[in-house]
C-alpha cells in the first residue's frame, strides 16, 4: 500500500488527468465539483448517522471529568427529575420530559459509577421512582460496579410539586454534579437555584420554553426545547464513536486542502508535486 503522499499524489494526478484530458472544456463549477467528489466518498467512513452530529449537547461530554473531580473531593451527585412524575394528573408533554430524562440519569449514573461518587436521585412519583431505581442498578452492573451500588439511592419526597421545591430549597448543596431534567413548571426557579446553582457542575434539562430562563443562567450546561428528546441519541454512541467522527473531520479537511492546493499547484506549473509530497 503507498503512504499518505503517494496516495494523495495519485488521487490529485488522476483528477487533473481526468479535467485535462476532458473534450468538455470544463468550467469553474464542473471542476470545483470534481473536486469535491472525494469529500462524499470519504464522508462514508464515518457512520451516516453521526457524521455531521458531532456536537456536544448541553456539554454532556463534561460530565465524566465533573464526575472524576466530584470523587477527588469527596462529594455526591444529585438528580431531580422534574416534578411532573409520569402517575400523576398531568399532560402528556409533561410526563413525555420525565421519560427523555431517564437516557440522561442513566449516562450520568453510569459515570458516577466508573468515578465511586455517589448518586441521589429524588423523585415525586412512585412510578418515575420505579423506574430510576432501575436505571440506577442497570448503570452498575454495566460498569461491573455492583459493590458500589449502596451509594446509589433513590429519595420519593411524596406527592405535589411544592414538595419537590422545598426539599430543593432546603437542600445543603455542595453537590459535585447536579442535574434538573424533565417537567418544572412553576417550580423551576426553586429546583435550579436549590440544586443547580450550588453545584460545581450542573445541567438543567426542559422542553418548555418558558422554563428556559432558569436552566439557561443557573446550569452550566443546558438543554432547552427539543435538545432534551435529542439528547437520549446523542450519548448513546460511545465516547470512541464522537472522537472518530471529530477525527474524521479533521482527515477529510486536510485531504480537502491538500487536493486544492496540490491541483492550484499542478496548474500553475509545478514540476514534480508527487516528489514532494513523498519527500523525494
Amino acid at each position: 500500500m503507498p503512504n499518505i503522499g503517494e496516495l494523495a499524489s495519485q488521487i490529485i494526478s488522476s483528477i487533473i488527468n481526468a479535467v485535462a484530458t476532458s473534450s468538455l472544456r470544463l468550467g469553474a463549477a464542473p471542476t470545483a465539483a470534481i473536486l469535491l467528489a472525494p469529500l462524499v466518498l470519504l464522508s462514508l467512513v464515518a457512520r451516516p448517522g453521526g457524521r455531521w452530529s458531532g456536537h456536544d449537547l448541553g456539554h454532556l461530554a463534561s460530565i465524566r471529568r465533573a464526575m472524576a473531580l466530584a470523587a477527588e473531593s469527596g462529594t455526591d451527585a444529585l438528580v431531580s427529575l422534574g416534578s411532573a412524575g409520569l402517575a400523576r394528573a398531568t399532560s402528556a408533554t409533561e410526563r413525555l420530559q420525565t421519560l427523555a430524562a431517564l437516557p440522561l440519569l442513566a449516562h450520568l449514573a453510569r459515570s458516577a459509577a466508573r468515578a465511586g461518587v455517589g448518586l441521589r436521585v429524588t423523585v415525586n412519583d412512585p412510578v418515575a421512582a420505579f423506574l430510576a431505581d432501575a436505571a440506577l442498578g442497570d448503570a452498575h452492573e454495566r460498569t461491573a460496579t455492583l459493590e458500589r451500588a449502596g451509594g446509589s439511592r433513590v429519595e420519593y419526597l411524596g406527592e405535589g410539586r411544592p414538595l419537590a421545591g422545598a426539599a430543593a430549597m432546603s437542600d445543603p448543596g455542595g453537590h459535585g454534579v447536579a442535574m434538573v431534567a424533565g417537567s418544572l413548571a412553576e417550580d423551576s426557579l426553586l429546583l435550579l437555584g436549590g440544586l443547580a446553582a450550588a453545584a460545581r457542575w450542573s445541567l438543567g434539562a426542559t422542553a418548555s420554553a418558558t422554563e428556559a430562563a432558569g436552566a439557561m443562567l443557573d446550569a452550566e450546561g443546558a438543554l432547552i426545547g427539543p435538545e432534551l428528546f435529542q439528547a437520549a441519541g446523542n450519548i448513546s454512541s460511545a465516547g470512541h464513536a464522537r472522537t472518530a467522527v471529530w477525527a474524521a473531520n479533521r482527515m477529510i479537511a486536510g485531504v480537502i486542502a491538500v487536493l486544492v492546493l496540490g491541483s492550484l499547484a499542478i496548474l500553475a506549473g509545478s514540476p514534480d508535486l508527487a516528489g514532494f509530497l513523498v519527500g523525494r
